[in-house]
C-alpha cells in the first residue's frame, strides 16, 4: 500500500464512532491524523491531544491514528489505543503498570468491521484496565482516609496546630505540637519542646513519624521508657 492510498482518518474515525453506538463521540486530536473516540471521561487524556467529552456514563476512551512513517506491512494500518484516564487530583496514583489495550486494524476495512474489531479485541482490554484503575483510585482514597483520620486524632492533642496536607509521592499529613516544660538548667523560665508529626499511608498500613526537639533530659527518658515498655508488652492473642 503506497502513501497515496493511506486511509483518511478524518473521515474514518467519525464513521467508526457512529458504528460503535450513540454514546461514542469523536473529537479531532491536536496532532494531525489522530482522533479521539470517547465516552464520558473520568478525567482528561494525558499529554497532547486530550479531549473533553460528556456523552455517556462509561468513562472509556480510545484513540485512532495512522502512522505516517510506517513501512512494510504496517503502512496504512489504523492504530487503536485505549486511553489512560488522568489521575484524579485528590490522590497520588501510580498506574504505570495498568494497560488499557492497543490493537492495529487494516485501514482497508470499512468502519463497521473496524468497530467490530474494537469491540472484540480492544474493549475487553480497556474494560479490564479501567476496572483496575478504578480499584486503584478507591484503594488510594481509602489509604488517604486512614491517614487523615489518624492525623486528626493526633491533632486533638492540646496545642497541636491544624493538620497540613501535602502530596508528593503520596499523602502526608503534617502536625506540629509545642510542649511547654520547665528546664532545670534555666531555672523556672518556661521553654517549649517541639514535636513534628508526619502521618503517611501506603500498602503496608498507616505510619507515624515523630521528630522531637528541644526536650529536657527527663522528657527524653520518658519517651524512651514509654517505647521500651511498649516493646515489652506481649502480643495480643487472636
Amino acid at each position: 500500500m503506497s502513501s497515496t492510498t493511506m486511509p483518511d482518518i478524518r473521515t474514518l474515525a467519525p464513521a467508526v464512532a457512529a458504528e460503535l453506538g450513540p454514546d461514542w463521540t469523536c473529537t479531532p486530536d491536536e496532532e494531525p491524523y489522530r482522533f479521539w473516540i470517547t465516552t464520558a471521561q473520568e478525567g482528561r487524556g494525558r499529554g497532547r491531544g486530550s479531549a473533553y467529552v460528556s456523552s455517556s456514563r462509561e468513562g472509556r476512551g480510545i484513540r485512532l491514528f495512522v502512522d505516517p512513517y510506517a513501512s512494510g506491512r504496517d503502512i496504512g494500518r489504523v492504530h487503536v489505543h485505549g486511553r489512560r484516564p488522568e489521575a484524579p487530583g485528590d490522590v497520588a496514583l501510580d498506574d504505570a503498570d495498568i494497560r488499557f489495550g492497543r490493537i492495529t486494524v487494516a485501514g482497508t476495512k470499512p468502519p463497521r468491521q473496524i468497530a467490530a474489531e474494537i469491540r472484540r479485541r480492544l474493549l475487553p482490554q480497556l474494560d479490564t484496565g479501567m476496572a483496575r484503575w478504578r480499584e486503584r483510585v478507591e484503594a488510594e482514597r481509602a489509604k488517604d482516609g486512614q491517614a487523615r483520620a489518624l492525623a486528626l486524632q493526633l491533632a486533638s492533642v492540646t496545642g497541636t496546630t491544624p493538620t497540613q496536607h501535602a502530596r508528593a509521592s503520596g499523602p502526608v499529613w503534617h502536625l506540629m505540637c509545642p510542649i511547654p516544660f520547665r528546664s532545670p538548667e534555666r531555672g523556672t523560665e518556661p521553654e517549649a519542646a517541639r514535636a513534628v508529626v508526619d502521618v503517611t499511608s501506603d500498602a503496608d498500613g498507616t505510619h507515624v513519624r515523630i521528630e522531637l526537639s528541644q526536650l529536657s533530659g527527663a522528657q527524653a527518658q520518658q519517651v524512651l521508657r514509654a517505647l521500651e515498655a511498649d516493646a515489652a508488652e506481649p502480643e495480643p492473642s487472636n
